[in-house]
């Protein structure tokens, strides 16, 4: 492992950097003003909702305190105060999500861009990879929340920006809404090129994408058989002619590695009277040749043959596995499947904590890696988010402090004397036996 310096290092510069440049940008004032016009905290009295924030999104959001219980008797550490469990549970309703959401807002429109080079940055705004999570909730909210192949579920929606290497937008859902009705397009599009998988497969999104002047790249359905218009990639040889032709009539007798043509897709709109109009619209069909199975995996999208080639389109879509990585990262390390309350206010509360402390994690990462690279050295996102979850309570004292809300060594001792005493002195003990 490489070793580095202690003392005046960049790197651990960069470090505690990030973490003064969060404290800039939620501020403790921010957070109580944001309280106050959500209406989560009319008047300041016990609970300092920074205090009440910070310590849900690093102790509830990163998994170190498993239940709200562990969570209230932190709080009361925090706060130097005694709070009654019905007092700080109903903290947790629909002015707690208000509150939340605008934090994550707040937090979104100011995300820190990654100093990297990116070239594909050099030729769109941003690239952004859609896709949804399931999670699964209690049997209880199935009527809020129906899922599908579970009692109850909630569909959390995220569009992942590469240039931020962070969420742009979160939505949440009913488990069994289709994937198609959770994304809305809008001039957001605009010079973007948007990556997505099969169940956002739809011609008119595709239209729409270009429409609002965005690009896109995702796999084609394997029910799809569309007919061939034009040939982008002449072959050597005695080549099949493939225009005219449906694609399932030909795909199996090619041998070309790579397969670059034109299709005209069926696209299918509804007008506001509720009739349907068919149509097709044209799109470029790239194949790329598995040598092992023997079959294409087939991408659609419409970006120009002369600025992007096939391989380079496979390349980009295999981006599209941040996104997985980061549903991983949700789920393991930010408490996301961690949601056992009946409560559809507490449930909203607690993915909105772990889409808050996604973030920030990643704003603290970005700044980290990028200090690391101009040393040459190469750091693990994964690696990044394990730190996080087991020092979750060094970097929330580290924040507090530096956030000007102290936590002192005698918030420390507090804690031992709140956490350390046994809750049940008069049952029977293992150590009993030796006083026989």
């Amino acid at each position: 492992m490489p070793k580095l310096k202690t003392k005046t290092d960049p790197v651990k510069e960069a470090f505690f950097t990030a973490v003064e440049e969060l404290t800039e940008v939620l501020p403790a004032e921010t957070i109580r003003t944001m309280a106050k016009e959500t209406d989560f905290i009319k008047r300041i009295r016990k609970i300092d909702p920074a205090l009440f924030f910070w310590n849900l999104i690093m102790g509830f959001g990163i998994a170190m305190e498993p239940t709200l219980a562990a969570l209230r008797r932190r709080m009361e550490l925090i706060a130097d105060v005694d709070l009654m469990p019905s007092s700080f549970f109903d903290k947790f309703n629909i002015r707690l999500v208000a509150f939340l959401e605008s934090i994550l807002k707040h937090l979104i429109q100011n995300l820190a861009v990654s100093s990297l080079p990116r070239n594909i940055l050099t030729k769109f705004v941003d690239v952004y990879i859609i896709d949804n999570t399931i999670v699964q909730l209690q049997d209880g909210l199935s009527k809020i929340f129906p899922g599908v192949k579970m009692a109850a579920g909630a569909k959390i929606s995220v569009i992942l920006s590469v240039a931020c290497e962070s969420i742009k937008r979160v939505t949440i859902h009913a488990g069994k809404k289709a994937d198609i009705k959770t994304i809305e397009l809008g001039d957001w599009v605009k010079d973007h090129l948007l990556l997505f998988d099969m169940g956002f497969f739809k011609g008119s999104l595709f239209h729409n994408i270009k429409k609002w002047g965005g690009h896109f790249i995702t796999r084609l359905k394997s029910n799809m058989n569309p007919e061939i218009i034009a040939n982008n990639r002449p072959c050597r040889g005695k080549a099949i002619d493939l225009v005219g032709k449906k694609l399932k009539d030909v795909i199996g007798k090619l041998k070309r590695e790579v397969l670059d043509v034109t299709i005209a897709l069926p696209c299918n709109f509804r007008s506001y009277a509720g009739q349907a109009r068919k149509t097709t619209i044209e799109v470029r069909l790239v194949g790329m040749l598995n040598d092992d199975t023997g079959e294409y995996h087939l991408y659609i999208t419409d970006l120009d043959t002369a600025q992007f080639s096939a391989e380079q389109i496979a390349a980009l879509y295999r981006g599209r596995w941040a996104v997985e990585l980061l549903f991983k990262e949700l789920k393991s390390r930010y408490a996301l499947q961690t949601v056992l309350s009946e409560k559809p206010e507490v449930v909203k509360a607690m993915i909105l904590s772990a889409m808050i402390t996604l973030v920030i994690s990643r704003r603290l990462f970005v700044g980290y890696r990028d200090a690391m690279a101009k040393k040459k050295l190469v750091v693990s996102r994964k690696a990044w988010a394990t730190f996080l979850a087991e020092n979750a309570k060094d970097v929330l004292r580290i924040i507090l402090r530096i956030g000007k809300i102290e936590f002192t060594e005698d918030d420390l001792w507090r804690l031992a004397l709140t956490e350390t005493f046994d809750r049940r002195p008069q049952r029977d003990k293992l150590d009993d036996v030796w006083d026989m």
